[in-house]
């Protein structure tokens, strides 16, 4: 019996066979990078066409080759298709590599896999309790949230314990944030994400670091409207203005940002935490470009000494 549906539409089992990806992968490049768009039949389920085929394949080749999904997921199908062919592909975007987990931090995770939250607390804060804040994002957080996405995206870690991770670190670096006293008269960070951007992993040691260092620091957490945005800038009167990019954006949100950094720049600079391969920092030139904690912490700190901190 065919897989091929009266319509010419393939459902997840045949695209499974065709591109030799599990189903759990083929979700995560759907939801995470929007790489290929099915369709819904009247049951409900997905429906593939030859086009999304297409793109999984490509996908897949171009990725073991060393491209990074966040850069192909904005190529066409037809660029793909020529770069998957070609001898000397156009882009050249290595994806970034991080020394294996510590013990403790496998153990973490194969805590948080079993779901297992006291179990899993337990080691975070054995892994937390004696290091500062810097040693903590870097040496504990980063690599654990590295690990988390790289199998999230594979389709080897599910939703649930990924969000667990992200539920716990927040608790964490929370905690941090609300521990440091503010000076009075301090320069002010205000920390958000645009509308759609959900993971606040960035702003969030953003905000710690920068209050350690001596800066005011307004967090209202991701995914705010562009409105909100330019309402909060205007009424608190920040000294800049720091946003996070990770997934990828669509034209219409692109303009967004666009229209946010044009209202706010002439006032509030602003800095836009995202990967070195994101779009966004060929659109908008009023905006400086942070990709890295480290890269963060020399942009506050030459803030600081530029206005006498």
């Amino acid at each position: 019996m065919s897989d091929v549906s009266k319509s010419g539409m393939l459902p997840i089992r045949a695209v499974v066979a065709l591109t030799g990806l599990n189903p759990d992968t083929i979700r995560a490049w759907e939801r995470r990078y929007g790489a290929i768009e099915p369709v819904r039949s009247d049951g409900g389920t997905r429906q593939f066409s030859e086009e999304d085929v297409t793109r999984l394949i490509c996908l897949k080749e171009l990725r073991e080759r060393g491209y990074g999904l966040q850069t192909l997921a904005e190529l066409t199908t037809t660029e793909l298709t020529a770069m998957r062919h070609s001898q000397k592909p156009t882009i050249q975007t290595p994806r970034p590599t991080q020394p294996p987990l510590s013990s403790d931090q496998q153990a973490y995770l194969d805590s948080i896999e079993e779901l297992d939250v006291g179990a899993a607390l337990a080691r975070l804060k054995e892994m937390s309790d004696e290091l500062g804040n810097l040693q903590l994002i870097l040496g504990v957080a980063i690599p654990i949230m590295w690990e988390v996405g790289r199998r999230w995206s594979e389709g080897t870690m599910g939703t649930a314990p990924e969000h667990l991770v992200r539920a716990q670190l927040k608790s964490l670096m929370t905690s941090r944030l609300e521990q440091i006293d503010t000076a009075p008269g301090a320069r002010r960070l205000l920390f958000t994400t645009p509308a759609g951007q959900l993971h606040e992993f960035g702003i969030l040691a953003g905000s710690v670091l920068a209050k350690e260092a001596g800066f005011d620091v307004l967090y209202l957490g991701p995914d705010l409207p562009t409105e909100d945005i330019i309402w909060s800038v205007a009424r608190s009167n920040p000294d800049i203005l720091v946003l996070s990019v990770v997934r990828s954006m669509s034209e219409v949100e692109m303009q967004q940002m666009e229209r946010l950094v044009d209202t706010v720049s002439p006032n509030v600079p602003v800095w836009i935490g995202c990967p070195p391969d994101h779009p966004l920092a060929a659109r908008i030139p009023k905006a400086i470009f942070i990709s890295s904690i480290e890269d963060f912490q020399r942009a506050a700190a030459t803030l600081l000494a530029d206005q006498g901190g």
